[in-house]
């Protein structure tokens, strides 16, 4: 904590260098939408003391995009089948224009990283699956904790929903 002068060691965010008192550095793997500034004195092993600064943001897939996926389900935006504008979302419109990706549909969306099956546990900012493997049909952005936003269908529109209701099959983590 001190060689990184983190205030929480809890709260580390995607991107951000740490560096470990021996000069190495390990890349953190949860997610925020904050900015970071750190600045670091670190000893190395041959005993030289460098000094840094690192500045790390965290991508949009993460924490502004899981910002950008609320934003539009607590607003009017409604449920449009094909939608990737504030005009109207469908499923991996939504999923597309919050994280910032270029794959448009569902089936492009589920090849961007490994397949995880203990959805449960799905970090936020991960992007759920329902279907299978080779045939996915829809898709959400995880807030943790059993909860995603998606736009769901033109009835649910889009929202937060819990995946006690209606349990995807897989995530990726991007």
């Amino acid at each position: 904590m001190s060689a990184n002068q983190l205030a929480n060691a809890n709260r580390i965010y995607v991107n951000q260098k740490l560096t470990i008192p021996d000069g190495q550095t390990a890349s953190a793997a949860t997610t925020s939408g904050v900015t970071a500034h750190h600045s670091a004195n670190a000893t190395t092993s041959t005993g030289t003391t460098t000094s840094s600064t690192k500045t790390t943001t965290a991508s949009a897939s993460t924490g502004g995009g899981i910002a950008t996926a609320l934003k539009i389900a607590n607003s009017n935006v409604p449920y449009v089948y094909g939608g990737t504008s504030m005009s109207g979302f469908d499923c991996s419109g939504l999923v597309q224009y919050a994280l910032g990706l270029s794959a448009r549909t569902t089936y492009q969306q589920t090849k961007l990283g490994t397949h995880h099956y203990d959805v449960a546990n799905a970090p936020a900012g991960a992007i759920l699956f329902w279907g299978s493997d080779s045939a996915p049909y829809h898709d959400a952005i995880s807030l943790g904790n059993g909860k995603y936003v998606a736009a769901q269908n033109e009835t649910d529109g889009i929202g937060v929903f819990n995946q006690s209701n209606w349990q995807p099959s897989y995530y990726i983590v991007l």
